[in-house]
């Protein structure tokens, strides 16, 4: 969706809600920044030495998209963390809202249909 071939990039507005006391993000389960890292991974497209010989997607899958071509093109991140109330998900259950905000780097043919 977001690649450099339309001349996009994103920043992300991210609610990080967890079934912990404020403040513990940071101690329990891992450093944000490496929760941040796998969280832009998963959202960009894999380097085909990163998808499992066979892989491919299943049923009601087809097609897969992505949001980003690449993490490099997230320009901006904001990220408000707080405590998820009356989850059934267990200790390490989260919920992410993530709001994106897709810009135009250079206006091209490419991107001039792209309602932004």
């Amino acid at each position: 969706m977001v690649n450099q071939n339309n001349s996009l990039i994103a920043e992300l507005d991210i609610v990080f809600l967890r079934p912990e006391e404020p403040g513990s993000v940071i101690t329990q389960g891992g450093d944000i920044d490496n929760r941040l890292k796998t969280l832009f991974d998963a959202l960009s497209i894999p380097r085909a030495d990163q998808i499992p010989v066979g892989d491919s997607p299943g049923k009601g899958e087809d097609p897969f998209h992505c949001l980003l071509e690449d993490d490099n093109l997230i320009t901006g991140v904001n990220i408000t963390v707080d405590r998820l109330l009356g989850s059934n998900c267990g200790h390490q259950g989260v919920l992410l809202l993530i709001r994106v905000d897709v810009s135009r780097i250079r206006l091209t043919f490419a991107n001039l249909d792209i309602s932004l």
